[in-house]
């Protein structure tokens, strides 16, 4: 499975993340950008619903094929050297695997439930 780099970056004036050649908005602060690019790469992980896609390759021919939305990728927030001395951030946390998404997912759907039902 890929990895996504959501990469801290000097942006116009300012800070943004990047991943791949896409630029977020900018932040004033290297730690707004982080910040956000840490909640962005988070909600990456996130399974979605499993839809059926339509798209077209490069060569100008469309296909068609089920995402599934349990494939999501892992994700990376990167640090620029220059802004905080490191390549990458060492605390930042592994990725969440996608059964570690959902057993979490479905345990607080169970805590809900029994919190509805008691009150």
């Amino acid at each position: 499975m890929p990895t996504m780099r959501y990469e801290i970056v000097e942006h116009d004036g300012g800070w943004a993340y990047k991943v791949d050649d896409v630029f977020s908005e900018t932040f004033p602060t290297h730690d707004d950008a982080l910040a956000a690019a840490e909640i962005a790469a988070r909600h990456h992980e996130l399974p979605g619903s499993t839809e059926a896609i339509e798209f077209q390759d490069p060569a100008g021919r469309w296909h068609e094929q089920v995402a599934s939305g349990f494939d999501r990728p892992h994700t990376r927030v990167v640090d620029t050297q220059d802004a905080r001395g490191a390549a990458e951030r060492p605390d930042s946390p592994e990725p969440r695997r996608p059964l570690q998404t959902v057993l979490v997912l479905a345990g607080l759907g169970l805590a809900i439930g029994y919190f509805l039902r008691r009150h």
